[in-house]
């Protein structure tokens, strides 16, 4: 089925992962891990059963995909910060 020129041009484009991890660290104004990062986009990372595993580890690596673009493009800025147990990475907007 087709639609008309007037029907695309009232669509909206889709937002890239990268644009909208951006606008989460944006919104958030402190640094956030992946874990934080994910659950702004509104990914559920908590574990109860094979799906839910399937599904975070799924959702983990492309959220984890689109930061390291980012950071290579020099738009988001990534640290290892010790913690109580290791180490874990942040990020920022640059």
């Amino acid at each position: 089925m087709s639609i008309s020129n007037e029907e695309w041009n009232a669509g909206r484009t889709l937002d890239t992962m990268e644009e909208r991890i951006l606008t989460v660290l944006k919104l958030c104004k402190t640094p956030l891990n992946i874990d934080g990062i994910a659950n702004g986009l509104g990914y559920n990372m908590k574990i109860k059963d094979l799906e839910s595993f399937i599904g975070g580890f799924a959702a983990y690596w492309v959220v984890q995909n689109a930061l390291d673009k980012l950071v290579k493009e020099g738009k988001v800025e990534a640290r290892t910060i010790k913690q109580r147990f290791g180490e874990q990475i942040y990020y920022k907007p640059c």
